[in-house]
């Protein structure tokens, strides 16, 4: 192997690893704005479960009695 074969061989090393970080930055950021969209979402039910909930309590505290 000569001079010019190993130096391309790092030179291609060190490419194919900045490309495999940028890669697994691009495949993180989008499980995270996944993540976030489906918390956003658990939070919204939640959130209107307890209205619900707390809304039929109060409907069944307060019925007209005939």
């Amino acid at each position: 192997m000569s001079f010019d074969d190993i130096t391309l061989f790092i030179i291609a090393m060190a490419v194919g690893a900045q490309l495999m970080n940028f890669l697994h930055m691009r495949w993180d950021a989008q499980i995270a704005r996944r993540d976030l969209a489906a918390s956003r979402a658990a939070r919204r039910r939640a959130s209107a479960d307890l209205f619900f909930s707390t809304f039929l309590g109060y409907q069944w505290k307060n019925r007209s009695r005939p």
